[in-house]
């Protein structure tokens, strides 16, 4: 029987590192599980269900949940736990959308009951103008009426009315309407809660852009050029930095540094003779330090084979996993 030499054994490890590290991917893109495991990812969209399926238990118990604005953000936040690509993600959506989903149901259960009241209101006989307003004070229904608009009846109907808020309303041509400044609040207080959350999505899509610091757990790459090398082939190049942030970006990496210099969508990574240009500014060689925020297994894992290659022109690769590695802005 012929013995393994050491050619075939070398070929032998890179095939299991590659069939280990397509693993290691696959799990971590959620297209396999080890049985019985969910991901980290997995559990945080499960939490987001929950605040979804609240919602819609809240808004039904008013009996608001067939209403099209409510349709609307909840059929958005469900959108967005999908495409949500990490547990950070997860928990800013449920920020945002759950204070959005509960301004959303309480305004249109406001609408609701401003509207329950001025039916009662219009179905009694109402002089040409006027003004009437109505709060809850401990409980109970209150009137400032001082043309005594309002009949007995009236006012025991608007008794029943469930109100935690003081509305006004105005009479024009024996009609009754909420006067414009009610409404005007209430649409100041809904802005509110839109700008907030506008606020919050752009800092989500300025990190992920590399236009906001990025925190998080991730990895540490030292890449050194060959000891004592000044030949092509032992000096790091623009291409091999590309090599291994495509690698850390194809396995989920969310954001990423080198040498200092945030990297965006349309970052350029170029030598210009023995510098290296990333931002096109000039950084540090000799290490050239690549920061990435991510899964550091994954993260780490994927650079196995770039590494081995690297490593066969003495070029070298230190990976350090982090608890917490913090990426510059742009």
């Amino acid at each position: 029987m012929k013995k393994l030499t050491f050619n075939s054994i070398y070929k032998i490890l890179i095939i299991v590192i590659i069939i280990l590290n397509c693993v290691l991917i696959a799990r971590f893109l959620g297209d396999i599980y080890l049985p019985g495991e969910t991901s980290s990812l997995e559990k945080a969209r499960q939490g987001a269900q929950s605040v979804v399926s609240y919602s819609e238990n809240l808004a039904r118990s008013y009996g608001v949940v067939e209403k099209k604005p409510i349709k609307d953000v909840l059929a958005k936040f469900k959108y967005e736990i999908e495409k949500a690509d990490s547990e950070d993600e997860v928990a800013s959506l449920m920020v945002d959308y759950g204070r959005q989903i509960q301004d959303t149901i309480f305004r249109e259960l406001q609408n609701k009951r401003i509207n329950k009241i001025l039916n009662i209101v219009n179905k009694q006989e109402l002089p040409i103008d006027g003004r009437i307003t109505i709060s809850s004070v401990d409980g109970k229904i209150k009137f400032v009426d001082s043309q005594e608009i309002l009949t007995g009846e009236t006012k025991e109907k608007l008794a029943g009315v469930s109100l935690n808020q003081t509305i006004e309303l105005k009479i024009e041509n024996s009609t009754a309407s909420l006067s414009t400044a009610g409404s005007f609040f209430n649409q100041v207080d809904f802005l509110q809660t839109k700008v907030a959350s506008l606020e919050r999505q752009l800092k989500v899509v300025k990190q992920k852009g590399g236009y906001a610091v990025l925190s998080g757990e991730g990895i540490i790459v030292r890449v050194y050029d060959k000891e004592g090398e000044l030949e092509n082939t032992g000096v790091v190049h623009d291409s091999d930095i590309r090599d291994i942030i495509n690698e850390l970006l194809i396995v989920g990496a969310r954001g990423i540094e080198v040498g200092g210099q945030r990297l965006t969508a349309i970052s350029p990574i170029r030598c210009v003779g023995p510098t290296i240009l990333v931002n096109n500014k000039p950084i540090p060689v000799n290490p050239i330090i690549i920061k990435a925020v991510g899964d550091p297994d994954v993260l780490k894992s994927s650079l196995d084979i770039i590494k081995n290659q690297l490593e066969s022109f003495g070029i070298k690769l230190e990976i350090i996993k982090e608890e917490e590695v913090l990426l510059s802005k742009l």
